[in-house]
């Protein structure tokens, strides 16, 4: 059994709240996010680029996953360290204010002490609050307010990194891919982490147009999506959405992501006669925006249990043309080249090539409240200005028939009370401890 004394207890709770674990643990978190920003993260790559990145960098993906790297945010380890740091700040708080209290009431050793014969210097009798001329003893604390600026800034910081991991784990971003005349209402498949939304989605997208517009030097100047949006009371509604100008959508913000590509547009048709769209997407990289473009593609499609294994050549002529092969174990069953309304039977279905149309990468985001974060920087700018402002000072005057014994708690520091207490010392000559 562990026999826990009152000391370990106090050295467990010093550590606790001790500067030395929040400077760890703030250089652990700043060394994750600077991780998050240049490391490949799950939430910021694309199904093609994800899929790039397991295949040539398998071993290194792997690890990457296993050890939560590869969403540093959305990592348990990261949650851990945020927790770590929201109990080391209260405790601190709390620990703080104990201290100054402590000190400023007399129960800590004081800072200053002086004493002579006769009456006190006019300067000490004035802090305390009048002419003093009898024996007694009093007291008095001023800047009482600023004891509190500490302890409120650093409540401040915890509301700021509490409200901020709150608003990770509860929050939702998640990418998706929309094709022009592509219709989005919320679909868990269309979306990159296979999350349903954690509240409807009232308007279903449809994407109508991209636009790009490159600069002198083939630099991007803007990528523009131009969508059609139905609301659920069956208002339909056009707008522009372009970098750092996302569009609110209820509960939800849409953002565009500089993701851009042509998508391959099939008609599946099954053996009951339904009829499915598929859009099979190939990413252009930035350099080639704009410019002429031909991509190439692999892909395997599970259909009744057996894998399809596509292997599929888009070019963007006039008209486009489509070159697919399709392997079903070491068979062909089919290869050829498709222009617009050409069909390939693959046996399980048939595929009807309708053409090529362009597709942007979006960004579906939760809309989320700030106003904690709000409440959490304003208390800790007020914690430092009433710090920085309200200086905290105690002075004790004892008077008997000896003389007067005076004794102060001021933090270090405070030079405007260092140059008081010189001049109240000179007026009587008093002797200084």
């Amino acid at each position: 059994m562990f026999n826990v004394t009152s000391s370990t207890l106090k050295i467990a709770w010093k550590f606790i709240a001790s500067h030395t674990l929040a400077v760890w643990v703030l250089a652990l978190i700043t060394l994750a996010v600077l991780g998050a920003g240049t490391l490949p993260q799950s939430t910021r790559l694309s199904p093609d680029e994800q899929e790039g990145w397991q295949t040539e960098w398998e071993t290194t993906s792997y690890w990457f996953d296993t050890l939560g790297i590869s969403d540093i945010v959305g990592s348990w380890w990261f949650a851990a360290l945020c927790v770590i740091l929201i109990i080391n700040m209260t405790a601190g708080t709390i620990d703080a204010f104990l201290r100054k209290w402590a000190f400023f009431k007399g129960s800590q050793k004081h800072s200053h002490e002086a004493q002579g014969s006769g009456l006190p210097p006019e300067g000490i009798t004035h802090f305390i609050g009048g002419s003093v001329t009898t024996a007694e003893s009093t007291s008095r604390i001023r800047g009482t307010l600023g004891l509190l600026g500490l302890p409120l800034a650093h409540l401040g910081i915890a509301l700021i990194v509490l409200a901020s991991f709150w608003r990770a784990e509860t929050g939702f971003n998640d990418y998706f891919e929309l094709s022009v005349s592509e219709v989005f209402a919320g679909e868990t498949s269309k979306l990159q982490r296979r999350q349903p939304l954690p509240s409807e989605l009232d308007t279903l997208i449809q994407l109508d147009r991209v636009n790009i517009e490159v600069a002198e030097g083939d630099y991007i100047g803007e990528l523009q999506g131009f969508f059609s949006f139905q609301h659920k009371d069956g208002l339909v509604e056009q707008e522009m959405v372009q970098s750092n100008q996302p569009l609110r959508l209820g509960n939800y913000e849409l953002h565009t992501q500089n993701k851009f590509g042509h998508s391959a547009v099939f008609e599946r048709i099954l053996p009951n006669g339904s009829i499915r769209k598929l859009y099979i997407n190939f990413t252009v990289e930035r350099s080639e925006w704009g410019k002429p473009w031909s991509g190439q593609k692999e892909q395997a499609v599970r259909f009744d249990n057996a894998p399809l294994y596509y292997y599929m050549t888009q070019t963007n002529s006039e008209p486009p043309t489509f070159n697919l092969q399709v392997n079903k174990g070491r068979g062909v069953i089919f290869d050829g080249t498709l222009e617009p309304g050409d069909v390939a039977d693959l046996g399980a279905y048939k595929l009807r090539y309708q053409g090529m149309v362009p597709w942007l990468g979006l960004n579906l985001a939760l809309v989320k409240n700030v106003t904690p974060i709000f409440v959490g920087f304003v208390m800790t700018l007020l914690g430092f200005l009433l710090h920085l402002l309200i200086p905290s000072r105690r002075v004790e005057l004892i008077i008997d028939d000896k003389g007067w014994h005076t004794r102060a708690w001021v933090a270090s520091g405070d030079a405007a009370f260092e140059q008081k207490w010189n001049t109240w010392c000179r007026q009587r000559g008093a002797e200084t401890a």
